[in-house]
């Protein structure tokens, strides 16, 4: 990409990046859903200094920009305006048990935000005794990845570290390179001209004619996405893991493209068709100096696969690497990429792509606050709305190996998700067990249930 990240003068006004657009248009399509929230919460045992914590967040609010930007409007074109840094809120709310802490954190999962008012995010802590504490941490996308919640928390610890220690904050955390408002103009600066149509051209032949994976044919939907869904969450045995790495290095792909294989294999099964497609996100910082900025950078690029030929699954991982490489190499903002093929468009419903597959590393998982003195422990929540049909994601947690199934309630119930994790869990063993197999041997090999009709929503 031509150019740099560098620094520029304060404006009163900047464009949104490519992937802030979208989000914003999604809000003004579909305002109030928490289909875009990003919810984290962990209960804190030891004596927590909520005053050091509050202050903490102030340095990290007026150290990251995006943290204290409005999103706003003029005559349909959206821009981002930089408030000014102030004392940062920590609410603190005493709940009497488990069950009004749990209503408590569903509530704040779900509320929605008002972005053009600048708090693009809500932290909030629930004390359930002397030294017991709940920090919830909710945040629209529109300012925030996974990679970004990661940089949050790890600077919300080390500010209040410096801070219990009586250390200058600015020791542990100096200026930022670059602010986010600089990153947004760099990007509409850099996807232009010769370059740009360079890159959409492999865009443009290699989405040509895509295929669309509809997972629940015929069903259904309401005229107005409500985008209320659920999740399964599926313990996988760490062997296979392992397992499943080692094949990978051996077949010199990534687990990401074995994993992907195996989920391609899914969906042709289930579709009748052996062209089939999904997307994923790149982490989309290139740029050296992006990577302590909290902000959304992700991008989504849609991966194609053919298995009109039958081939086995090591090779299909490789198609899926090579197309992987190829789309880090051409990466364009989705949303440009959705302009130019200009693909028909449904309402509530995500272009090009209605299935996703991601593979979460601990590099990119959020982390947990690390405070002295205090320990930190993870509490599940999920917001219940999604604006996919269906996110797959495996996930190294440590020692673990997890299997998330997010699905769209309006089309699917928690039997077709089942499914879909076992015919998954049986097509990652049986591609251990032969790795040379062809796809349609693999999938003969797997037993499962499949389009039953207690297998998809519930009415």
């Amino acid at each position: 990409m031509p150019g740099s990240v560098g620094a520029t003068d304060p404006a009163e006004r900047y464009e949104l990046s490519s992937g802030q657009e979208a989000l914003w248009m999604f809000e003004q399509l579909a305002p109030g859903t928490a289909a875009y929230h990003v919810p984290l919460a962990f209960r804190l045992r030891g004596p927590l200094r909520a005053d050091l914590l509050r202050a903490a967040l102030t340095l990290v609010v007026r150290r990251q920009e995006v943290l204290r930007t409005a999103f706003r409007e003029e005559d349909g074109d959206p821009y981002q305006l930089v408030l000014p840094p102030t004392e940062a809120e920590l609410p603190l709310h005493e709940v009497a048990d488990g069950a009004e802490l749990a209503a408590a954190l569903h509530q704040e999962a779900r509320d929605p935000f008002d972005l053009a008012a600048g708090r693009p995010f809500r932290l909030r802590l629930f004390r359930l005794g002397p030294e017991e504490h709940v920090l919830s941490l909710v945040m629209h996308h529109i300012a925030t990845d996974g990679w970004s919640l990661r940089v949050l928390i790890d600077e919300l610890s080390a500010g209040y570290a410096a801070l219990l220690a009586g250390r200058a904050p600015e020791t542990v955390l100096p200026e930022l390179p670059v602010p986010y408002r600089r990153y947004a103009r760099w990007q509409r600066e850099c996807f232009q001209g010769p370059e740009l149509e360079e890159l959409l051209s492999h865009w443009a032949q290699e989405l040509q004619d895509l295929p669309a994976v509809d997972l629940a044919p015929g069903r259904s939907r309401p005229r107005r996405p409500t985008f209320a869904a659920d999740r399964l969450v599926v313990r996988l045995d760490p062997g296979l893991h392992r397992a499943l790495t080692q094949l990978a290095r051996t077949a010199r792909v990534s687990l990401f493209s074995l994993l992907g294989a195996a989920f391609a294999l899914a969906l042709t099964e289930r579709t009748g068709r052996p062209d089939t497609a999904f997307a994923t996100l790149l982490a989309g910082r290139g740029e050296p100096e992006l990577e302590p900025l909290i902000g959304y950078f992700v991008n989504m690029v849609v991966l194609r696969a053919d298995l009109a030929d039958d081939p086995a699954v090591t090779a299909l991982a490789a198609r899926l690497n090579a197309a992987g490489l190829a789309a880090i190499d051409h990466e364009v903002p989705f949303g440009t990429v959705v302009r130019r093929l200009a693909p028909a468009r449904r309402p509530g419903r995500n272009p090009l792509a209605q299935v996703t597959l991601q593979l979460r590393t601990g590099g990119s998982a959020p982390g947990r606050p690390e405070l002295p003195g205090v320990t930190s422990q993870d509490i599940d929540l999920y917001p219940g709305q999604h604006a996919f049909d269906a996110t797959v994601t495996f996930i190294e947690d440590g020692p673990e190996f997890l299997l998330s199934i997010e699905y769209s309630t309006e089309a699917f119930n928690p039997a077709w998700a089942a499914g879909l994790a076992e015919q998954l869990h049986g097509l990652l063993r049986a591609a251990l067990d032969c790795p040379g197999a062809r796809a349609s041997e693999l999938l003969a090999s797997v037993a499962h249930t499949l389009h039953e009709p207690d297998q998809g929503a519930s009415s």
